[in-house]
């Protein structure tokens, strides 16, 4: 018995003498990695003077000027011409006519990380919305790049607009009408991409260096939203353009509530349920019951008094009939 024991407790230390061996590399890794960025980090502060301020203070050439001055509230250069991808001429005047609110997404085509992974996200936020592009809003992917053209707008119009329309009843003549993909020249971009306070630089090798960020403004041009990052909730965004359009392109009662009792938290960057707006849908809604229950119950009531008088009618006549037989047989009981 006791050599079973000692054999099993053998066994049990090579078994951890093993895992620990395993362990170990990865443990080392991860302490040299710790220590490495001790040491950088102790470097740095350590560091007199000048080289240190640069490293704290000031952003790499490659991203500075590329941020987004938010112009809530203000207008996007509507006045400008852009090529769409058939080729023609757009006034984007014709885009913000007062019609539909609109999403826009400065991008551009040949990029080849930020840019796709905007676009698809932006267009399976579509897919999951109740709205519908051309129909209750419109959509500007715009490109950055002076040098892009048709070839390449009508290439990323295809890919994702198809992506969009697959497998969904949406009327593909309207997303085609709705969703512009367009190019222009240097001088329009800058100028539009001003108007949105959407900065972006072009690098040494071909590429721009650019935030990511969409924008969404009310059917005139005027810019009331802006996301950020990658990821583009639909509820989010369908709240963004229910503000957008001052609730106009809400379909439905819930649409209407959902628009009243959200409200955009600048701290939170999305919409959130603003308390005493759902209190007072939630007393309105309670006023409405309870007149309903009440103009049920003297329905009900006045319905149930209708339905018993022929009732009560024909109790009275049978009373009064066997009375009178009963008086009526009285005097032949005497004269018996």
């Amino acid at each position: 018995m006791a050599d079973r024991v000692r054999t099993s407790r053998a066994r049990a230390k090579t078994g951890i003498c093993r895992l620990a061996a395993r362990a170990l590399p990865g443990i080392a890794r991860a302490f040299a990695a710790c220590a490495t960025f001790a040491a950088v980090s102790a470097a740095l502060v350590a560091t007199p003077g000048a080289s240190a301020q640069v490293l704290m203070d000031e952003l790499p050439e490659q991203i500075q000027g590329v941020e987004v001055d938010e112009k809530l509230g203000l207008s996007v250069a509507t006045r400008l011409t852009f090529t769409d991808s058939a080729g023609r001429s757009l006034p984007l005047a014709e885009i913000f006519n007062g019609d539909k609110p609109v999403v826009i997404a400065p991008v551009y085509f040949g990029c080849p990380t930020i840019c796709p992974l905007v676009l698809e996200r932006l267009t399976n936020s579509f897919r999951d919305l109740d709205y519908t592009i051309g129909e209750d809003f419109s959509v500007i992917v715009f490109s950055i790049d002076p040098s892009e053209g048709p070839t390449e707008s009508n290439a990323a119009k295809m890919r994702y607009a198809s992506s969009y329309t697959a497998g969904a009843a949406r009327d593909e003549s309207a997303v085609q009408e709705g969703w512009h993909f367009l190019t222009g020249d240097e001088t329009s971009i800058a100028e539009f991409a001003g108007s949105l306070g959407w900065g972006f630089k072009a690098l040494p090798n071909g590429e721009f260096s650019h935030p990511s960020a969409v924008l969404v403004t009310s059917p005139e041009g005027k810019l009331t939203r802006y996301i950020y990052g990658f990821d583009f909730p639909a509820k989010q965004m369908k709240l963004s353009l229910l503000d957008a359009s001052e609730g106009r392109i809400a379909e439905s009662l819930g649409d209407r509530i959902l628009h009243y009792c959200y409200r955009f938290d600048p701290l939170a960057g999305a919409y959130t349920m603003e308390a005493m707006a759902v209190m007072r849908v939630a007393g309105v809604l309670t006023i409405i019951g309870l007149v309903v229950l009440i103009g049920g119950l003297f329905a009900w009531e006045k319905a149930r008094n209708r339905s018993g008088t022929p009732e009560t009618e024909t109790s009275s006549r049978a009373s009064t009939n066997t009375g009178t037989e009963s008086s009526n047989g009285s005097p032949a009981a005497l004269s018996a």
